[in-house]
């Protein structure tokens, strides 16, 4: 688990405004280079090819539709996530984005985009799907994509690709919004997630470890390839979340920054850590709403831990089972 961590900024965004309009309309471009200002009206495509001077991302005005974290999860069919089944589909041919982007108009849909720069989202009812979202070096503490306000947003058939990885930089972080048949790779932590999340059929993985993070007092990175610090209704279903041997969990849930609670953790392929679960109250004087149930764990964890709870966690935990021989997995209980 990291430490707090600064306001999360991102720099020279292109501003993304799209009309909610079912018509589509010629797209309207000004300015160009990084820094400037593109503002496109619904609804131009992604598709295209890699024209790497194009700095228009692709937007239209009916967004949303899969972004309530909250509700009953979607079942994704089909083995466990990895590189063949999550991210980009095959076949997609992607514009290249060359700067930083900004969503500020409900309902913008961005689709088929290769963007080499960070991706904020302050708008409800957006969709962002098969495309890749790379960031670049920054001193900034950040995640690759963001979701700093709105409802209602979907993330689907997407990477995300840290170009640059650093002490600094998350794959993922925000709230309010449905993750799916995502493959992240390069931050330090896959995925910060908050109230109103759901993540389904995803791939989080190789995961950026440093030996020295300013964040940790100079110590090695807690990487985690999802974290929770605060949040109620989050649901992480069908995913397969690897953390190398030596970094802290596949899941880690502490109170530091507030409340969690309801928090659904089903059907899982999990592996890797310290303790691969591990879930304190930390923050708090308890740690309630917890389920875990179907998960299937690997044996890489360092402490042969596959879940551990604090004293003051209420965990209810159903059919967990190691993935090799199908035997439920102990539960470490301390502080």
């Amino acid at each position: 688990m990291r430490a707090a961590r600064a306001v999360l900024a991102l720099l020279l965004p292109v501003a993304i405004t799209a009309a909610c309009s079912s018509t589509p309309s010629s797209p309207t471009t000004t300015g160009s280079g990084g820094g400037s200002s593109v503002t496109t009206s619904a609804s131009t495509s992604g598709q295209g090819g890699a024209s790497t001077g194009d700095t228009s991302a692709s937007t239209s005005g009916s967004g949303g539709s899969g972004g309530s974290g909250g509700s009953v999860p979607w079942v994704c069919p089909g083995d466990e996530p990895d590189e063949t089944n999550t991210g980009v589909p095959v076949g997609v041919a992607l514009k290249v984005v060359n700067q930083d982007v900004v969503v500020t108009q409900d309902g913008t849909v961005i689709d088929a985009q290769d963007i080499h720069g960070f991706l904020e989202i302050q708008a409800s009812h957006v969709k962002v799907t098969r495309s890749i979202v790379r960031g670049h070096a920054t001193a900034a503490t950040t995640a690759i994509i963001r979701i700093k306000s709105g409802t209602d947003i979907l993330i689907e058939d997407t990477e995300i690709a840290a170009s640059a990885p650093s002490v600094d930089v998350d794959g993922f972080s925000g709230g309010d919004f449905t993750g799916r048949r995502l493959n992240i790779h390069g931050g330090v932590d896959g995925m910060k997630l908050g109230s109103n999340s759901t993540v389904e059929c995803s791939y989080i993985h190789d995961l950026a470890a440093f030996a020295s993070d300013p964040n940790q007092n100079g110590g090695p990175t807690h990487n985690d390839a999802i974290q929770i610090l605060a949040g109620t209704g989050i649901h992480i279903v069908g995913n397969q979340l690897l953390a190398a041997t030596a970094d802290n969990s596949a899941i880690q849930i502490t109170e530091d920054f507030g409340v969690v609670s309801d928090v659904h953790i089903e059907s899982n392929w999990a592996d890797g850590g310290g303790c691969t679960f591990n879930f304190s109250h930390k923050g708090a004087t308890s740690l309630k709403k917890l389920f875990t149930s179907g998960n299937r764990f690997g044996r890489n964890s360092s402490f042969k831990c596959p879940i551990l709870k604090s004293t003051k966690t209420t965990l209810v935990s159903t059919g967990d089972v190691w993935d090799d021989d199908s035997t439920e997995v102990p539960i470490q209980t301390h502080d």
